[in-house]
């Protein structure tokens, strides 16, 4: 995806900038450190909570996450090595373009996803609409940029795919539009409209079952769940959630994609716009991370995993104080305290099952 590279393959921008070159550098190990991190973080969360793994959007955040961690990881490898060999180098292209638009395209599939059973009514637990949609997005991200592993270098006038890091020609630079910029921009613009289709509807959501509850009121009276947090509350909660999917393209990529023509057309580049868009770059990971720690399913989850443990130290205290209410005193076992929390609670509380 890089258009200026330190190397012919390198993924680092300028080598004659320096300071950009180590700028970047720390860009891509702070970014590859965040996505190893919130990956295994969505592992421990979904180890304390085994039905978080169930929720295929925390799933799919978590695979997102490791593929971001690969994507630095070689990029901060590549920049150190020199890659000569015709076909290493087209290896290497294919892998840093999969590895930048697969997860956000997977980001855009929870959007998707979270559009067709909220508004189209299909059923989570029906696994055809994960499976066409996880085809699509994986289709979507690997055959355009797959052209690159058999077709000739002279398509796009170059001797070989190592010196193709810099867009110099016409032919090379329609190329890159083709099989990357289209591929990159098309995640962020069906992001966007699933997100206002979502918001629309859970707005409307919101103001019938406010209607609702307002007659209700006027002819039964008040009752007790009015004040109980219900599914338009739940949606809301959730469009807030997964408004970092289709920002994540956005913003980590769609710069990128503009460099390559304001270097193409000027012939030169602007070093303020390479140093945001190496931190732009790394943007992608710190983005998807959030969408996994403010994911509803995870907090409810870790939320209720707290609960739990707090019951249990209480419990255990109680065990342990002397007197009439111990087992040794009076024969009789303690009474426990009823627990306010439901074993069912994160259900109930979230949309688990999304």
């Amino acid at each position: 995806m890089s258009h200026l590279t330190s190397k012919s393959i390198g993924p680092l921008p300028i080598a004659s900038d320096h300071s950009l070159y180590i700028f970047t550098l720390v860009i891509f190990i702070v970014s590859a450190w965040v996505s190893l991190m919130a990956f295994f973080y969505g592992l421990l969360v979904s180890y304390l909570q085994p039905r978080v793994w169930r929720s295929p959007i925390v799933r799919v955040i978590i695979v997102a996450q490791l593929m971001n961690c690969f994507r630095f990881i070689m990029r901060i490898i590549g920049s150190f090595i020199d890659i000569n060999a015709d076909f290493g180098c087209r290896v290497v292209i294919f892998l840093n373009n999969v590895f930048s638009i697969l997860p956000v395209n997977l980001c855009i599939y929870c959007v998707v996803y979270l559009e067709l059973v909220v508004i189209h009514n299909i059923s989570p637990k029906k696994r055809w609409p994960r499976v066409v949609a996880l085809t699509l997005a994986t289709m979507c991200s690997v055959i355009p940029t797959s052209v690159v592993l058999y077709l000739p270098a002279s398509i796009v006038d170059v001797d070989s795919y190592c010196h193709a890091s810099r867009v110099t020609n016409p032919r090379q630079y329609v190329y890159t539009i083709f099989t990357v910029a289209i591929w990159v921009y098309l995640p962020g613009i069906i992001g966007i409209f699933s997100v206002a289709i979502l918001g629309f509807h859970i707005i409307r959501t919101r103001r019938e079952t406010q209607r609702a509850l307002q007659t209700s009121r006027q002819y039964y009276g008040p009752a007790q769940t009015v004040g109980q947090p219900g599914p338009p509350d739940i949606l809301q909660r959730t469009l807030i959630n997964i408004i970092w999917f289709p920002i994540t393209p956005i913003l980590s990529l769609w710069l990128n994609v503009i460099l390559i023509s304001v270097a193409y057309y000027k012939r030169r580049t602007y070093l303020p716009l390479e140093y945001i868009n190496s931190i732009l770059l790394g943007l992608q990971s710190v983005l998807i991370a959030i969408a996994l720690v403010v994911n509803p399913t995870v907090r409810d989850a870790l939320a209720q995993y707290a609960r739990k443990r707090r019951r249990r130290r209480s419990e255990k205290a109680i065990l342990q104080q002397p007197g009439p209410a111990s087992p040794g005193a009076c024969g009789l076992p303690p009474v426990h305290p009823p627990s306010i929390f439901g074993e069912d609670e994160l259900d109930s509380g979230s949309i688990s099952e999304l």
